[in-house]
């Protein structure tokens, strides 16, 4: 984030939620155990729920991806 661009308004909703992708890809790695580059599909009930985790805690944390990525089949935000 450009600090320029951040105020205690958006500081939370900004941050948490590309922390959070972060972590899965340093934790998950960025490929599987095959070779094949990780899926942000196959990560997202992750973050979703970590998402969640953080809310309930008080962390005003945005959503990890738009919500029309998570609707249907999922297809339409895979590229």
């Amino acid at each position: 984030m450009w600090s320029e661009q951040t105020d205690p308004v958006n500081l939370d909703p900004m941050v948490w939620p590309r922390a959070s992708a972060a972590g899965e890809v340093l934790w998950s790695g960025r490929q599987d155990a095959e070779g094949k580059n990780r899926s942000q599909i196959e990560a997202a009930p992750r973050l979703a729920e970590w998402r969640e985790r953080m809310v309930l805690r008080g962390v005003g944390a945005g959503p990890v991806q738009m919500v029309f990525c998570t609707q249907g089949d999922g297809s339409t935000c895979s590229l």
